[in-house]
């Protein structure tokens, strides 16, 4: 069997592998240990699915061929692709009480995809799926990958369609969020420079948009207290990792140095992300009043310690860029 990624012959890759499912997984590593990510596989000109192909023998097929993303816009485009899949899925499947055959194999196909792609991404953007929890049930994203795919080949009746929607819900959270995240990775420093800009004066407006959330969940608006807090979320994830791109395109960016009143940079960092992992907990264990207290109270507490220490990275980031 020959064995080509982005249409060159690869030699001597085959080792002790006896079916595709072996062959496929041998390969991935090889791709994510080059720092690049896995897009898609197609053997014998047909798309490599798990449940059908994975222990078919290599006797069986002459030419597997991979499609690896090698820069960032492509990682960035297919997760905009993955955003548009879930929302084709939640959609196929609102209000249905059971699928087809085809519809059932066609989804465990997808959600192995998904879960396919999220682990090269997280690969490249050195992410720990199993400790971020998207702001909806506290799961983490391990737990929601693990539950989407357990469950997909057994849709059968409202109630189990309706928790896969929930898990699909909260995938959709975090995919969200993880494409502002790589969006950042591949900015320019003036753009850089401008989202810390924008964020220091948007501080206020950030800071009410989590009492609103608060409100919507007192009101018992679930759904819409979600969203928005997903999106103050992203606003905050999407500075942090700016602040992974500055230092990249800013050798000589120190944080370490960034100090006030004996409290580093580093440390206030760790207070908001701590803070912000309090809420999710509470949100798991469905204490909506303590987790209302912290929306509203605690995380506008810190962002306000945080503002002198961003105006401390845009000063060291303007003189450096100078």
């Amino acid at each position: 069997m020959e064995i080509f990624v982005n249409e060159q012959k690869l030699e001597s890759v085959i080792e002790n592998e006896k079916n595709l499912g072996e062959v496929f997984d041998a390969v991935r590593r090889w791709v994510e240990t080059n720092g690049k990510f896995l897009l898609s596989c197609v053997v014998d000109g047909e798309e490599f699915t798990q449940n059908t192909m994975r222990d078919s023998s290599i006797s069986n097929a002459s030419k597997m061929e991979f499609f690896v993303g090698e820069e960032l816009d492509i990682l960035i485009s297919s997760l905009h692709e993955l955003d548009s899949y879930v929302d084709k899925v939640g959609t196929t499947l609102l209000g249905r009480d059971s699928l087809t055959e085809k519809e059932s194999k066609e989804l465990t196909d997808g959600i192995e995809w998904i879960r396919s792609l999220l682990e090269s991404a997280g690969k490249l953007l050195k992410l720990k799926y199993d400790q971020i929890k998207p702001m909806g049930t506290g799961s983490t994203v391990s737990d929601i990958l693990d539950a989407l795919s357990s469950n997909s080949s057994k849709l059968d009746g409202t109630t189990a369609i309706e928790e896969f929607l929930e898990y699909l819900r909260d995938l959709k959270l975090f995919v969200m969020d993880l494409v502002a995240r790589a969006s950042v990775l591949d900015l320019e420093l003036p753009t850089l420079r401008e989202i810390l800009d924008t964020f220091i004066k948007a501080v206020p407006a950030l800071k009410e948009s989590f009492v609103k959330v608060n409100e919507s969940y007192q009101a018992g608006k679930d759904e819409v207290a979600t969203h928005l807090l997903t999106q103050s979320v992203s606003q905050i994830n999407v500075l942090l990792t700016s602040f992974i791109t500055l230092r990249q395109k800013l050798p000589g960016m120190d944080f370490s140095k960034i100090q006030i009143a004996e409290r580093t940079f580093e440390e206030k960092t760790n207070d908001l992300n701590d803070t912000l992992a309090s809420v999710a907990l509470a949100l798991e264990e469905k204490d909506i009043i303590r987790a209302g207290d912290i929306i509203e109270y605690e995380i506008p507490a810190v962002l306000d310690e945080f503002l002198p220490f961003l105006e401390k990275v845009k000063e060291q980031a303007d003189s450096l860029a100078v």
